[in-house]
Parts: C-alpha cells; sequence; structure tokens
C-alpha cells in the first residue's frame, strides 16, 4: 500500500515535539537596489517570470520579548537558525516515523532578511486587534512566542488545537487535513514549512501565479475586465491586476466562507487582499500584501519580505480526499475513544 503524506498530521505532532524544545526567532529584509530596471516581455511588462522560493526565517508577528526591535543583526540570526535547527532535529528524535519529513521540509530562507516579523503594519508588528467574537486559531509563532517566554501553562487554544476535537467522521476534519484545500496557499502567501515555491507566467492580458501545493493556479485578467457578481464566490477569490510603473498590483475578493481570513482569525469572505510584486534584482522579487476585513480585524494588516528567483520545478504536492491517512486517523481515534471508554468504566 503506497504511502500518502498527510501534512495536518505532521504538523500536528511536529507542533507536539517543538513544545518540549526550543523556539525560533528570524531576520531583516534586503534592501532593492534603485538602479535596477526588471527585463521586459514581449509585449514591455517587467518579466516577473520564473519560479520563486519564499521560505522565510522571519516570524510571522514580532515576538513580544522584542518588541522594540525591528532588526536582528546578522550574529543573531545565525544563532537564532541553528537554534531552530536543533528543535527541528528534536522534534524529528521524539518522533521517529517523521524524520524523513523533517530532513525534506524546504523552510530555509534562499534571501537574506533580518526583519523581526513579517507584518509591517500596524507598526509594532502584531496582527491587529480583533473584532469582538472573532475567534484566532493559535499558529506556529503563537507556538513559538510561548515557548521564548513561557509563563503559566500553554494557552487553551493551543491545546485544543493540539487536541483535535471530535474524531467522529470526516466532517470533523478540517479542509486541509482532508486534502480540499491548503489555507496557506494565498492570497496573501504566507511562508510556511514547506511549499514555499510558486511560478510566475505572463502573457499581453494575464497572470498566472502557480503554487506547488495541490497544484492551485490562479489566474489573473489584466484588460480591465469587472470583477464576478458577489454571489459567485470561490476559495481562493476572484483576482484583478493592473501595472503600477514596475509593479504588477493584484486586488483580490469574492473569497467564500471556507478558509480562514488571516492569520488563522475569523473567516475570508469579506476580505479584500491587494499584492504587489515587484522584481527589485535579477534573483529577488519583492512581494507586499494588505489585507482589509472589517468583519475580523480592527484594522488593516500589510506584510512584506523577499522571493528568490530560484532554477527549480514546482511539482504537485498533493493528495485526495479518502485517502489512505482518512480511514487510519478514524480508526486511531475509534482505538482512543474505547481506550478512553475502558478507563472509564474501571473508575
Amino acid at each position: 500500500m503506497p504511502y500518502v503524506y498527510d501534512r495536518s498530521i505532521h504538523m500536528k505532532k511536529l507542533f507536539l515535539a517543538v513544545l518540549l524544545v526550543v523556539a525560533a526567532v528570524g531576520l531583516r529584509a534586503a534592501g532593492p537596489d534603485p538602479r535596477y530596471k526588471a527585463p521586459r516581455t514581449e509585449n514591455g511588462h517587467p518579466d516577473l517570470q520564473g519560479v520563486w522560493n519564499f521560505s522565510s526565517d522571519v516570524p510571522l508577528e514580532r515576538p513580544a520579548a522584542i518588541a522594540d526591535q525591528q532588526f536582528f543583526t546578522r550574529e543573531a540570526l545565525e544563532k537564532q537558525k541553528a537554534v531552530r535547527a536543533d528543535a527541528l532535529a528534536a522534534a524529528a528524535r521524539l518522533f521517529p516515523i517523521e524524520a524523513i519529513g523533517v530532513t525534506w521540509l524546504d523552510y530555509s530562507a534562499k534571501i537574506e532578511n533580518l526583519r523581526t516579523s513579517l507584518i509591517t503594519y500596524p507598526e509594532n508588528g502584531r496582527v491587529p486587534e480583533l473584532v469582538e467574537g472573532v475567534r484566532r486559531m493559535p499558529s506556529v509563532d503563537d507556538l513559538l512566542g510561548y515557548l521564548s517566554d513561557p509563563k503559566g501553562p500553554p494557552p487553551a487554544a493551543l491545546l485544543a488545537f493540539l487536541a483535535g476535537g471530535n474524531r467522529n467522521g470526516y466532517e470533523d476534519y478540517g479542509p486541509s487535513e482532508r486534502c480540499l484545500i491548503d489555507t496557506n496557499d494565498g492570497p496573501p502567501f504566507t511562508p510556511g514549512l514547506d511549499y514555499n515555491y510558486l511560478q510566475i507566467i505572463q502573457s499581453k492580458d494575464s497572470v498566472v501565479i502557480r503554487s506547488e501545493y495541490l497544484h492551485h493556479a490562479r489566474i489573473i485578467a489584466l484588460d480591465g475586465r469587472p470583477y464576478l457578481g458577489t454571489t459567485l464566490r470561490t476559495t481562493y477569490g476572484d483576482s484583478r491586476g493592473h501595472w503600477d510603473g514596475e509593479t504588477l498590483v493584484v486586488e483580490t475578493r469574492n473569497f467564500n466562507n471556507r478558509t480562514q481570513s488571516f492569520a488563522g482569525a475569523g473567516r475570508s469572505r469579506d476580505k479584500v487582499v491587494t499584492e504587489r510584486f515587484m522584481r527589485v534584482s535579477p534573483n529577488t522579487l519583492r512581494y507586499e500584501a494588505t489585507v482589509v476585513d472589517a468583519k475580523t480585524f480592527q484594522d488593516k494588516v500589510a506584510i512584506a519580505y523577499p522571493m528568490a528567483k530560484v532554477d527549480a520545478r514546482v511539482y504537485e504536492a498533493a493528495c485526495h480526499e479518502g485517502n489512505y491517512s482518512m480511514p487510519n486517523m478514524l480508526s486511531a481515534a475509534r482505538k482512543e475513544a474505547e481506550e478512553a471508554a475502558k478507563a472509564a468504566d474501571q473508575k
């Protein structure tokens, strides 16, 4: 029987392992060369084509312990990278079955970035205040932030996430666990521990951005056509783009309600994402994104980081609903329930 990699279970085990080790923080953005001008396509537009890697050592939010520090020194960066590598190695030792996964995870930055947060606005490098009643799921950064300065037990939301909740049927699993969609596949793109590649393909009146996970492709019209009606919504939204000098500007709206809005908070239905792609050197693409979602956040939130041009191909990293992992997860849940019932009867 072939092995089918289940990313969600892999990541939850990795979170549990890292809870027992040390966390890492990250890095400063290399500035663009003001003298550089991108090559042109046959249609006269800046050439952004190719495969770009957006792995990063920078946390999404600035750690509370360095709230007033926007950048790390290179020495501090190297130390933090070593700490993270040790943490992942310790995780692999705790869960040997995951050792291969830790080995091939492609999370290391391909371009220097010494910023202390991907978030550039708000200026404190943190996610804005949530609208009353909106929930936010814990993230890798939340875990690392707790480990950096643990005070008391882990947050209840983090423990609930790791516990996984009810597992009575496939409906109790999230869309990523069911291999339907990937919630980090953009827009906006946010670096993770894996799947940090995208490919850009250009024509005269459209741009295609193809992601690594599940081989999702976003077709962005540049010809001024109107957005789809608000009743037509998709998981990745409806994108329209235009050129602002050297920068490709893409605005995406009409999301459905199947994914979170941003950073694990709220739902995506009402958000509007504006992305900016600008080639600032032969091998560097500057990426910026702003998320506006008044139903989730009390303010907008913006991120920025460099992507590195790489000599690589984007291969599909995919699974399918009903894969071997789903019956395995459900049978394990039945076994856990059986053991819990036996323990209750013995009391």
